[in-house]
């Protein structure tokens, strides 16, 4: 039997449900309801317990969905949803709201959001859009603090959905405490500063040497210096691999600090089919440069991606030939899944480890490794919820996967057993419209650095693919900068390295016209500007 999308139900709830304080929760609310006191079906106006409901718009009493009790609130699809809190003199101290959510489908429009009138004026206290998630039994456990002096006189919250969906409430309740731990929201501070570039450079331009849109860059340093950047040279459209086969993995190198390029170059010789999403890594140990990239071949029934491998001995001037590493990292009952090897990067860790990642399309990611050089390749674990990764290894020897997951978050997992298990955690201060992006450690005492220090490059937007910022870190990713903006225009994916002279440079999409590089000094990012 096929389950609805609603009994899909989503696996965020760590992420999202957070516990009110043990100091709130010990008062006794001055308000509750499960909604099991009301008459089933549509109204306009309500009572309980001396709290005044109004609505505008459609607002229901279900009874078929409840996440305790046998009913709950529903507020329908269409514009204009609003249900209104007016609040008697014996509950106008709230200083907490706490309430359970589900949003129904996730089909678009979706807006949420709760207001709060102080002194006669409305102030939004919440856009709860993102963080309202799509599945059964009300994961989304939203508590809010109200910090208004002002005595409080109504609560409204305002919904617009696409038509027969809406939003779920149950368990509504009022505090005249905060909560500790009051819901992550998404930032809606983007970064604005711009960053003072040291280079900039036009590596592939789309429409040029018989490509039609050139996409997905990876960079790596060598270990003699020189940069390699590589890339999907996309024939005849801009499709992805699943949609076209058209496609090949393209480079070029640089052997003087990003003055001068070679010119452009198919590694991979394969033709009879199309690869994409290149991802490169160096061996610090050998000096060797992997290149991973995904495959499908030109045979129209066939839906399955491999995972290719290329090598290079000589700094990425030469390559060998195309390996299929598949079977050593994904089984038999992976063949036709959507899997992919994710683009941009692999690392190594301090004890010499290769690492990499796979995505298995909405069901996590899978962290392979290798501890002979890259000779062979084994799947360590399954880290559900994430999509394409980066990972990174921090100055404790901890690891970090950064994934893309959703607009308005990533989610951030972190592993102190080498990779085996993993906590995972919604990052809402790195505003994402759900790209993939990149991140990096710069090497302690590399060009006067003298601490701990990961950097953090993406579309730092929570709706378009755009405003390309780097932000750093200072305590292992916990926290992060305001973020300097590289460009503030149309941009995509992005990837870091450090140049051997300490510059760190970025390879990204400024849109799908080209394939851009840009140079920056670290002193950009640590000195305050005047």
């Amino acid at each position: 039997m096929t389950s609805s999308p609603r009994f899909k139900a989503c696996l965020f709830a760590s992420v999202v449900s957070l516990l009110i304080s043990s100091d709130c929760a010990a008062e006794k609310p001055i308000f509750e309801t499960s909604f099991e006191d009301m008459k089933s079906g549509q109204f306009d106006n309500a009572e309980i317990n001396e709290l005044k409901f109004t609505t505008s718009g459609t607002c229901n009493i279900t009874n078929k969905y409840a996440r305790t009790g046998k009913q709950c609130l529903h507020l329908l699809g269409d514009e204009g949803n609003v249900i209104t809190l007016n609040l008697p003199t014996t509950m106008q101290n709230v200083k907490g709201i706490s309430f359970h959510a589900e949003r129904w489908t996730s089909r678009d429009p979706f807006a949420f959001s709760v207001d709060v009138n102080a002194n006669g004026k409305w102030k939004r206290i919440a856009k709860l859009d993102q963080v309202t998630v799509v599945g059964a039994r009300f994961l989304s456990h939203i508590q809010l603090a109200i910090k208004e002096e002002a005595k409080i006189s109504a609560i409204r919250f305002r919904v617009a959905a696409a038509s027969k969906a809406g939003l779920l409430i149950d368990d509504l309740a009022l505090f005249n405490c905060p909560p500790d731990r009051p819901t992550a929201i998404p930032s809606e501070s983007f970064p604005t500063k711009p960053l003072q570039l040291a280079s900039r450079q036009t590596l592939f331009k789309s429409g040029t040497n018989d490509t039609h849109t050139y996409r997905i860059p990876a960079v790596v340093t060598a270990k003699n210096g020189d940069i390699v950047v590589a890339c999907d040279a996309r024939r005849k459209n801009s499709a992805d691999l699943v949609h076209q086969r058209t496609i090949d993995i393209v480079f070029r190198r640089s052997t003087y600090n990003v003055n001068t390029w070679s010119p452009i170059e198919v590694m991979d010789p394969i033709t009879n089919g199309g690869c994409s999403d290149p991802s490169l890594l160096l061996d610090r140990e050998t000096g060797e440069i992997f290149c991973f990239y995904n495959y499908m071949s030109n045979d129209k029934s066939s839906k399955e991606y491999r995972f290719i491998l290329q090598k290079s001995a000589d700094h990425g001037k030469t390559w060998s030939e195309p390996e299929d590493f598949t079977e050593q990292v994904a089984g038999p009952e992976l063949k036709n899944s959507f899997k992919f090897i994710t683009s941009g990067r692999g690392i190594q860790t301090s004890d010499g480890t290769l690492m990499h990642n796979y995505v298995q399309v909405g069901k996590g990611v899978t962290v392979i490794t290798s501890t002979d050089h890259g000779k062979s390749w084994s799947a360590v674990v399954d880290v559900p919820h994430g999509d394409e990764s980066k990972l990174v290894e921090l100055a404790d020897g901890s690891l970090m996967i950064n994934s893309r997951i959703a607009p308005g978050r990533r989610n951030v997992h972190r592993s102190q057993d080498g990779g085996k298990t993993w906590n995972t955690e919604a990052d809402y201060s790195l505003c994402d419209p759900r790209c993939n992006a990149s991140i990096i450690r710069y090497p302690v005492g590399l060009y006067g650095n003298n601490s701990e220090l990961l950097l953090f490059c993406n579309a730092a937007s929570n709706s378009e693919r755009k405003n390309l910022a780097v932000r750093l870190s200072k305590d292992n990713g916990d926290t992060w900068s305001d973020g300097h903006v590289i460009d503030s225009g149309p941009s995509a994916y992005s990837e870091l390295d450090i140049l051997s002279d300490g510059k760190v440079i970025v390879v990204y999409e400024p849109g799908h016209s080209e394939i851009r590089a840009i140079t920056f000094e670290l002193d950009e990012l640590l000195t305050p500007k005047k």
